[in-house]
């Protein structure tokens, strides 16, 4: 019994170790894979960039407004409108030769603190009976939440984070400068629009062969309220990449 327990402690101190990564590695997957992240959300200028999602999406409504509209004065302003984001993206490239996007956040990496709903998901008998509700969406997308099928891999990470015991632990905002984006100090009332006014990024989580993760993110957006999402990387050929957002209060009350 005493080698059993002796063998146990190794094989569990081995089976942690392997998972770990330090926090320069966190910093540094974190830094490329949310400036991937950036460049497909609307509340960044990258977005709409021809071929980001924010670009993407303008174009295909005004594109359903020129094919759906009868009116010939309004299907002729769409039309116009559809030129118009053609040189509003075209301006936005020129800028971003030149200039960075600011990111107004936080200098800490907060350790994601799992507050309960209608259900406790750290229960595990809540945990399976939501499982389901969560599969509908990583495995079928049926409520189309997501932009693709990411597969219910991902769900597993959710979980993790749900039981995430890490520390909460200050940075420097420049280690995370990549791409676009330069990250500066938090300030809620800036208006300027080459800018993302974030809040919080929380700590990465990754699976046991350190080749997908998680860590969420979160930005004030509508009426200025706190959004926030668990952001979904994968490695490829040695390479960090985004996946795919989910909003956090489907699981949690925020």
């Amino acid at each position: 019994m005493k080698l059993f327990s002796i063998l146990f402690f190794i094989f569990s101190v081995h089976f942690s170790y392997s998972q770990t990564i330090d926090f320069k590695t966190e910093k540094e997957i974190i830094s490329q894979t949310l400036s991937q992240y950036l460049n497909e959300n609307p509340n960044s200028m990258a977005s709409f960039l021809k071929g980001k999602k924010g670009y993407k999406m303008a174009a295909f409504g005004l594109k359903m407004g020129v094919a759906m509209e009868d009116d010939p004065v309004k299907k002729e302003a769409a039309k116009k409108d559809l030129i118009h984001l053609d040189s509003y993206s075209d301006s936005i490239a020129a800028v971003l030769k030149t200039k960075k996007i600011k990111v107004l956040i936080s200098d800490t990496l907060f350790a994601y603190k799992y507050t309960p709903a209608a259900s406790n998901l750290q229960n595990e008998t809540d945990w399976k009976q939501n499982y389901e509700y969560l599969l509908a969406d990583f495995r079928d997308n049926s409520m189309a939440r997501m932009d693709t099928i990411i597969g219910e891999e991902y769900i597993d990470l959710i979980k993790k984070q749900l039981h995430y015991k890490g520390q909460d632990k200050p940075f420097l905002r420049a280690e995370l400068n990549d791409s676009y984006y330069q990250y500066e100090k938090e300030n809620t009332s800036s208006k300027d629009e080459l800018c993302v006014r974030a809040s919080k990024i929380y700590r990465l989580v990754l699976n046991k062969n350190n080749t997908k993760g998680c860590y969420l993110f979160s930005f004030y957006c509508n009426e200025n309220k706190i959004c926030r999402s668990f952001i979904f990387i994968k490695k490829e050929k040695n390479k960090w990449v985004y996946v795919e957002e989910y909003p956090s209060w489907i699981v949690d009350e925020s």
